[in-house]
């Protein structure tokens, strides 16, 4: 019997799909409780949910949840009753920023090293830092389209008995090259699973006609602007398989301003 507890999560990031043996096409959520604990909710099938469930970014949702068995065992990680999940009030951008500041605050962390210092010793696997400096996006290319295995876990009927649109395969692969406010640091370079830059590729797809500007797009966006124009910081999380830590979405609070710290 699987003991579920009810639980309000505000999202904080969503990853873009991926191919799942067992489960088909899956998305992992990373989000804070109302308690001000960190939570990953995986996996998700995200694209076979209902309208009404499919959550956004700065989202508060209900759910039915239960710790999960990974072999890694991220004490953060729950599996979720997918017809639990209720959607709550949105959180907005704007002058909304001081209410979220209520739950980014008191979960930042100073840096990866210190993130890094806490999974090897409390066995923590998410966490939000500012990066001192961020000193390049790099994109690079991916073996195009999924292969036959893939295909087939890609192409599994959902819930409601109908074959999914498959999944677009995104040509290349993004990583954040920085450095942390450290006297540890040795420079890092991750990688970004986020759904959001996956999806400003397709979206630039559709407006500009060479691959060559679409990387400049995207370079602008989410390197010129987030780093040079505003303040931002990452969310990171390991993956399941080896515990390394990736980017798992970008968060902007705010214009730059040298003589403002975000929370002031």
């Amino acid at each position: 019997m699987i003991n579920w507890i009810d639980e309000e999560i505000l999202v904080l990031a969503k990853a873009y799909p991926t191919p799942s043996t067992k489960y088909g096409e899956t998305v992992c959520t990373a989000g804070v409780t109302r308690s001000g604990l960190w939570i990953r909710l995986y996996p998700i099938t995200f694209r076979d949910l209902p309208f009404d469930k499919r959550y956004e970014k700065f989202q508060w949702i209900k759910a039915r949840i239960t710790p999960a068995k990974e072999k890694l065992s991220r004490p953060e990680s729950y599996k979720v009753d997918l017809d639990s999940i209720r959607l709550l009030e949105k959180i907005p951008s704007g002058k909304g920023w001081n209410e979220r500041n209520k739950y980014i605050q008191p979960i930042l962390n100073k840096s990866l090293e210190e993130i890094l210092d806490m999974q090897e010793k409390k066995n923590i696997s998410l966490g939000m830092f500012k990066p001192e400096k961020v000193i390049e996006l790099r994109i690079g290319a991916v073996v195009s389209g999924w292969d036959r295995k893939q295909k087939a876990r890609l192409g599994q009927e959902n819930m409601f008995g109908k074959t999914k649109t498959l999944l677009e395969k995104i040509p290349y692969s993004f990583h954040y090259k920085f450095t942390c406010n450290s006297v540890n640091c040795k420079t890092h370079d991750l990688t970004i699973v986020d759904w959001d830059i996956n999806q400003t590729y397709r979206h630039f797809k559709e407006i500009y006609k060479t691959e060559k500007l679409i990387k400049e797009k995207i370079k602008d966006k989410w390197f010129n602007y987030f780093f040079n124009r505003r303040e931002s910081y990452f969310v990171v999380g390991t993956d399941s398989n080896f515990g390394k830590f990736m980017i798992l979405t970008v968060i902007s609070p705010k214009i730059k301003d040298p003589q403002l710290s975000l929370f002031s």
